[in-house]
């Protein structure tokens, strides 16, 4: 993949049904994995790390 695509990929919007879903997936990983409130920012960075390298696997296969 050269750099423009990878560049296109970044600019990409989510739909506001897409949003929805990655919040639904993220209020229910915090269910899940018991997160407190207190730590929502830091589980929501490691939350969306994932997502984005399951992503890339999806689009590469």
């Amino acid at each position: 993949m050269d750099a423009g695509t990878k560049k296109q990929k970044r600019n990409q919007r989510l739909s506001i049904f897409e949003l929805e879903a990655l919040r639904e997936a993220f209020r229910q990983s915090v269910r899940e994995n018991d997160v407190a409130e207190a730590e929502w920012a830091q589980h929501a960075e490691l939350f969306v790390r994932r997502a984005l390298q399951k992503g890339d696997r999806l689009t590469r296969a």
